[in-house]
């Protein structure tokens, strides 16, 4: 049996390993396959370690494969995010279950409003088109117009395990996924918690620390640490110069293509462009509305030139950035039952990666690392 597990690892941490150990005991599994971003995450920022890192890190505590999420769905919202990972899992041929964290710390907990996400009834549209026209953004307009079909409170849907959790139930249920979808309750810390809380810190906190000039050897595992021994971590406003070339000679219809770039948000951006760093032009857009997460979602799909377009075409293949050696009969398994074409080297597959090649040298623009990194990596066994 082999279940799949979705992940970020920015950066790997206790929590994440004993998420692993507690996915083995729950699912009674013998391989674990991460889906795992690649050098661009969910908030719109540069991972702090690139991707072959992150891999290799996975690889040591208890991660049997890894798979990437292309980077125009591991920069999207919830529902992108979620729904390109479930997908990559499902039309692997190989993954028998799906195992997550969230809050309610029960797959069954999410199943009824999840079932009101994917079937979209008559019903559902009609006030989600009322919710919207009220002004609510589309998360909340979801939420309301699930809670009137449902007759019932459901604000327990937006804490931030349960969202993910739950857009992962819903994508299972639209693909008819015979993936069998297990939850673990967060353990202690909360997955925004800005302050370090001993071995199970989050990851916010652990970033937070490391920007502060922190390394927290005790949220870790020890055979991570090596990889701390460097000069600096990329952050978003590296990319200030890019962007503000972009909104100085980009037109402005092609601006309104860009993911993320809704309801005229781009205007609201160029007001303020002249302030120059990014995160000084995002702290005067960002409103109740437009979160800050959003934005840099947003400002992040102009820099790597992700369109709305792109996130809306269902991912093109399967690439595995890393397997351990004595499990590479999961990758002949794999490579026989995929759905999807399965990527192991760069060079053969350049037109299926131009996206990703190109978004590996923006993000190495900020690290020592050469630009063509893309091609110089290659697959990691560990």
């Amino acid at each position: 049996m082999n279940t799949g597990i979705i992940a970020e690892y920015n950066p790997f941490h206790n929590g994440h390993k004993f998420h692993i150990q507690k996915t083995r005991e729950l699912t009674g599994c013998e391989n674990i396959i991460a889906v795992m971003s690649g050098n661009f995450v969910q908030r719109g920022e540069p991972a702090v370690f690139d991707k072959f890192v992150r891999t290799r890190q996975a690889l040591l505590n208890g991660v049997d494969m890894v798979l990437e999420l292309p980077v125009e769905y591991a920069s999207g919202a919830a529902d992108v995010f979620a729904g390109a990972a479930v997908e990559i899992l499902h039309k692997s041929g190989i993954v028998d279950a799906l195992c997550f964290g969230s809050e309610a710390g029960s797959a069954e907990e999410l199943e009824e409003v999840s079932a009101v996400f994917a079937d979209e009834t008559q019903e559902f549209k009609n006030h989600l088109a009322g919710f919207l026209s009220e002004g609510m953004s589309y998360p909340a307009a979801r939420e309301a117009a699930a809670a009137k079909v449902l007759n019932k409170e459901i604000s327990f849907i937006n804490m931030p395990n349960n969202i993910l959790a739950l857009e992962y139930i819903t994508a299972l249920k639209r693909l008819n996924s015979t993936i069998k979808p297990y939850s673990i309750k967060r353990e202690q810390n909360g997955y925004n918690d800005t302050e370090l809380s001993g071995e199970l810190s989050s990851a916010a906190a652990i970033r937070r620390a490391l920007s502060e000039g922190n390394i927290p050897k005790e949220a870790v595992p020890e055979n991570t640490l090596s990889d701390y021994n460097t000069p600096y971590f990329p952050n978003i406003d590296g990319y200030s110069d890019i962007f503000g070339y972009i909104l100085r000679t980009v037109p402005t219809d092609k601006l309104a293509e860009i993911a993320d770039m809704t309801e005229g948000l781009e205007n609201r951006f160029l007001k303020y462009a002249h302030l120059g760093s990014i995160s000084s032009i995002t702290d005067e857009v960002k409103t109740k509305r437009y979160t800050r997460t959003k934005l840099q979602r947003a400002v992040l799909h102009c820099i790597l030139g992700i369109t709305k377009t792109m996130q809306q075409r269902p991912p093109s293949y399967i690439r595995v950035l890393g397997i351990k050696k004595d499990k590479m009969h999961l990758l002949s398994e794999l490579t026989q039952k995929s759905a999807l074409p399965v990527v192991t080297r760069v060079k053969e597959n350049e037109t299926l990666l131009k996206t990703e090649i190109s978004a590996s040298d923006i993000y190495h623009i900020l690290t020592d690392k050469a630009v063509g990194s893309e091609y110089t990596n290659q697959m990691i066994l560990s």
